[in-house]
């Protein structure tokens, strides 16, 4: 993200959302729907990354464990992304010889159900990869690490949270995560934090400028994505007016410090598909690159919801400059 794709959105959300064309061949980065394998069920959660002249995709399979069968568990993968195949799809290798990254714990770790959401980040000269970690009673970001951004070796657990995003500035980790608080009732809130190593974390303060009462994402913002350019930062983020983590639409904000947060005038700038297409149900986590005449977006679609039809899949939208 960039001022130029700032500039390309008007004050209209409803022009800013038919600007977008969702991908024929969604989705792009399908699960195997077979019996078996860490994403034969789903697959989500994308991240790029740029490091050392290769672009990488870390994303999220949901399968089944080989030594517990009959139970659905989310893990870490890696693709390297090469851009689109001009005809809607999406050209990628998978690495690590197509196996997962991030495994989950063993039992009674603060990751044994699920890791997931990834947020990687390249800090002295490393690939520091932060996730969410599922345990049997809390949510916790964990970090796993990586000389060449493809095998990782697990550190643990870094802080409660969950669903991070992570940026780099000035030789400190500055990391946005969720955190609960209580306004007359739980909900969820963006708070940012600060590490010198990349491991120990204090608290920064809370993000402000979003949603108003009655905004489109008066109710839950989530799954952010973070970007930098010059002295302005980009953040893109999905909300809802009424659903706590299924969001309908993708907003923009940009911030000079992190804390506060201008949002863009024309949100949201992007929205589910049709009823009934592979994105028509909620959409998570945007994830952009760019190519020579377009923006294109990755991010997690399911054609229903999560009483019914939970169907979560990679899917691609383009948006020409």
């Amino acid at each position: 993200m960039n001022q130029r794709f700032w500039n390309l959105f008007g004050n209209n959300y409803v022009e800013n959302c038919l600007k977008w064309k969702h991908s024929d061949k969604n989705p792009v980065l399908p699960s195997t729907k077979e019996k078996t394998g860490f994403k034969c069920n789903w697959t989500a959660n994308p991240d790029i990354l740029e490091f050392r002249g290769r672009r990488f995709l870390y994303y999220r399979g949901n399968g089944i464990l080989a030594n517990r069968p009959g139970e659905y568990h989310d893990r870490l993968a890696v693709a390297e992304l090469f851009g689109t195949d001009g005809n809607g799809g999406l050209c990628y290798r998978e690495l690590n010889d197509g196996k997962m990254i991030v495994d989950v714990g063993k039992p009674g770790e603060f990751d044994c159900e699920h890791a997931l959401d990834p947020a990687a980040v390249v800090f002295r000269d490393k690939v520091f990869l932060y996730y969410s970690g599922v345990g049997e009673t809390s949510n916790t970001i964990g970090l796993a690490i990586s000389e060449d951004g493809e095998h990782f070796t697990k550190y643990g657990a870094v802080m409660p949270g969950r669903a991070p995003d992570v940026v780099v500035r000035d030789g400190k980790v500055y990391l946005i995560t969720h955190r609960k608080w209580e306004n007359g009732k739980t909900q969820s809130q963006l708070y940012l934090f600060v590490s010198e190593d990349g491991i120990h974390f204090i608290p920064v303060a809370p993000l402000e400028g979003f949603s108003k009462k009655g905004d489109w994402d008066s109710y839950a913002l989530t799954t952010l994505r973070l970007s930098e350019e010059g002295d302005t930062y980009y953040l893109m983020y999905g909300g809802s007016a009424y659903l706590a983590d299924e969001p309908d639409f993708f907003g923009l904000a940009r911030s000079k410090d992190l804390i506060h947060w201008e949002a863009h005038p024309g949100n949201p700038i992007f929205g589910c598909s049709a009823k009934g297409m592979q994105d028509g149900g909620a959409i998570w986590f945007p994830a952009l690159f760019e190519e020579k005449d377009q923006f294109v977006m990755l991010y997690e679609g399911s054609r229903g919801k999560y009483t019914w039809d939970l169907d979560s899949q990679i899917c691609l939208a383009t948006i020409s400059k």
